[in-house]
């Protein structure tokens, strides 16, 4: 029994552990939604890009790493969302 807790308790924190906060979530979302539509894209491509693209850096970035990725300069930042954002674009298209 005591495995069977220690395991919940262990999925329950570490689910989270690579998470964005949802006020990051939301600034990410707009940044790119925005960035889209103004460079061309059409509502509805740009919604299902950014909550796809939002949605693989949620799962591989807290809200320090992707401050960290920033700090690091736009083309470093931009060489390892990269792969990223094609696959949502691939998948989008």
């Amino acid at each position: 029994m005591k495995k069977i807790i220690l395991i919940f308790v262990l999925t329950i924190f570490t689910g989270n552990a690579l998470a964005l906060s949802v006020n990051r979530k939301n600034i990410e979302y707009d940044t790119c939604y925005t960035a889209s539509v103004n460079d061309g894209a059409s509502k509805k491509f740009a919604n299902a890009y950014c909550s796809c693209f939002v949605k693989n850096i949620d799962s591989k970035y807290t809200d320090k790493q992707l401050d960290a990725l920033v700090d690091r300069g736009m083309d470093y930042m931009i060489n390892q969302i990269r792969p990223m954002a094609k696959k949502c674009y691939d998948k989008v298209s």
